[in-house]
């Protein structure tokens, strides 16, 4: 069970809610979509370690709060605009890195960040501009790989690993992202 037991202000952040959970193994900081932050803490850390830990993640905390604001004062995305961000990076990381594609389609997805065809077709999801950009260029790269090695083969993430780096590291943290707000 999870309950709030206090609420702090936190200097350059705002309020920040702070909840003391039964299940919880590790701490944990989240932001909402309605910009509403909060600290989550297993039973066994104090709530000083709590406040440490907000100290320290303050500067993430703001740069996810400035994003949030960000899908909040601009909710429509132009359509136009992203298309022709993922189209120009695309082409420049493919010119970088010696990738042929074929065509490249912008599509409003529910669920997937990008997808490639067997005959080199990418699809991206529009969403992506919304990423960080570590995070889009991972997802243009994953595809591009793709149009050289056709499933996730050891060969497949050692290409993907040499131009990105850590792959799976930069996968989880894509999964925080949902592809539609």
């Amino acid at each position: 069970m999870k309950r709030v037991v206090e609420t702090w202000e936190v200097a350059d952040v705002g309020p920040v809610a702070v909840a003391v959970s039964d299940r919880a193994r590790h701490a944990r900081i989240t932001i909402k979509r309605n910009g509403v932050v909060t600290l989550t803490l297993p039973k066994r850390m104090s709530l000083e370690q709590g406040r440490q830990l907000l100290q320290k993640g303050r500067s993430w905390i703001q740069k996810h709060l400035r994003q949030v604001q960000a899908e909040q004062s601009d909710p429509r995305l132009d359509r136009t605009q992203a298309r022709r961000q993922l189209l120009e990076r695309l082409e420049h990381l493919a010119r970088q890195h010696g990738f042929a594609y074929n065509k490249v389609f912008i599509k409003n997805q529910k669920t997937l960040w990008g997808s490639c065809s067997s005959h080199n077709n990418i699809n991206l999801n529009v969403h992506l501009v919304r990423l960080p950009e570590e995070l889009r260029d991972y997802v243009l790269v994953h595809e591009l790989v793709h149009t050289r090695h056709k499933n996730h083969s050891r060969q497949f993430w050692e290409t993907l690993n040499s131009i990105v780096g850590d792959g799976r590291k930069l996968q989880r943290q894509l999964r925080r992202y949902q592809p539609r707000p």
